[in-house]
């Protein structure tokens, strides 16, 4: 005999499965008109351009590492500064800047190496020694892993020239095809965290940045404390821009996209660093962290097949679902992120959500994060502190 309550119980289920189906295929929908709003914006030009200092903080000197710092040397701008921030003096990525420096003669390339530290993030001590050698008002920020195209500082510059913007930053799309763990990252940057950032721009004042790419004006960072006020977090660019935006000028995303190379290896490389991603976000932005739960439409999809498969209508709920979120993220990826990897690999977009999905549940519990070969703590308020490390002399950057 059939439990009385088994024939509610279905309903319910089936009722919240097909409320999750729908507020995902809204929100693939919603990301198609966010990322036509944002790319519809003009991009602002400007006659004169003010001189700046871009910042290179660097560790190890993987493989593309060269090309991707020499992407910064054939900009087409006026007048800039390029510093490469170094900690340890036996790091591999001196000999590539200085080969840089042999091959660009004509740019001004900084090395800085200084092992002095100020804090548990050890990058923002980078950050705060090359600040000290920056001769110019406007620094750009952007991590090693990244290149650009010429037109990069006449696209992000301009805006900061309007009063009322203190700081800027811009998308990035994943351009690294192998490893596989590379090409699932690069995927997931495209597919997933571009989707939460291109929805987050309509409704939402920005109030972070990416550190694909930071400009900003140093009275700003001088308003905040200096680098040295972000020493101890974990997020140092979420965290640049949000102190930034506290005090007052206004950060923008801008409607341009930077390409960046990720650097894992192997899958435990992509797991720990999604993680650490994913734990930074729960931390951050708690509230909009747990929201992200409904925009799993691939993983409510695949559930509702295999669970309801005897229900017509649900069915074909989820195959509507599935077939959104493939044409939306095709679309957003080929006209708007301008990322043909993910055209290429799209029949891996079901895979890396469900991963992007397991990566969530994983990170709802534990405050810890694996960064490089170290491990820290992170506390409510974003800042960490070292939990172990097989150099006692320091981590990262």
């Amino acid at each position: 005999m059939p439990c009385p309550y088994f024939f509610p119980m279905f309903v319910i289920f089936l009722l919240l499965f097909a409320g999750l189906l729908l507020t995902a295929s809204l929100y693939y929908l919603f990301t198609l008109y966010a990322a036509w709003r944002l790319f519809q914006k003009v991009p602002l030009h400007a006659d004169s351009l003010p001189p700046v200092s871009i910042f290179k903080p660097l560790k190890d000197a993987p493989g593309d590492l060269y090309a991707n710092l020499a992407s910064f040397c054939r900009l087409d701008y006026p007048s800039f500064q390029l510093l490469c921030g170094i900690r340890d003096p036996h790091d591999p990525a001196i000999a590539v800047v200085q080969r840089l420096q042999q091959d660009f003669p004509g740019r001004d390339i900084t090395l800085v190496v200084n092992a002095e530290v100020i804090g548990s993030n050890y990058k923002v001590s980078t950050l705060h020694h090359l600040c000290q050698r920056a001769r110019h008002d406007i620094f750009v920020i952007s991590d090693s892993d990244v290149r650009v195209e010429p037109d990069y500082l006449r696209a992000v510059i301009p805006p900061l020239l309007t009063p009322e913007v203190g700081l800027v930053t811009c998308l990035y799309r994943g351009g690294t095809d192998a490893p596989l763990p590379a090409l699932l990252e690069s995927v997931l940057i495209n597919t997933v965290f571009a989707s939460l950032v291109l929805v987050a721009t309509q409704v939402e004042k920005t109030s972070y940045a990416f550190g694909a790419t930071i400009a900003v004006k140093r009275r700003c960072v001088e308003h905040i404390g200096g680098f040295a006020a972000l020493n101890d977090y974990l997020a140092d660019d979420y965290y640049l821009g949000h102190l930034v935006a506290q005090t007052g000028p206004e950060a923008r995303i801008l409607p341009y996209v930077v390409e960046t190379h990720p650097g894992v290896r192997t899958f435990a490389d992509l797991f720990h660093h999604q993680l650490r991603w994913a734990r930074t976000q729960r931390i951050c932005r708690p509230s909009g962290y747990f929201g992200t739960l409904v925009t799993y439409g691939t993983v409510w999809a695949l559930l509702a097949l295999a669970v309801f498969w005897s229900s017509p209508a649900i069915c074909t709920l989820a195959l509507v679902t599935l077939g959104l979120r493939l044409c939306s993220t095709a679309l957003v990826s080929g006209v708007y992120l301008k990322a043909p990897l993910t055209l290429r690999a799209l029949w891996l977009v079901p895979f890396t959500d469900v991963l992007s999905f397991l990566v969530w549940c994983a990170s709802l519990r534990g405050s810890t994060v694996r960064w490089s070969e170290y491990t820290f703590r992170v506390q409510r308020d974003g800042k960490m502190s070292r939990v172990s490390s097989p150099d006692p002399e320091g981590s990262g950057y």
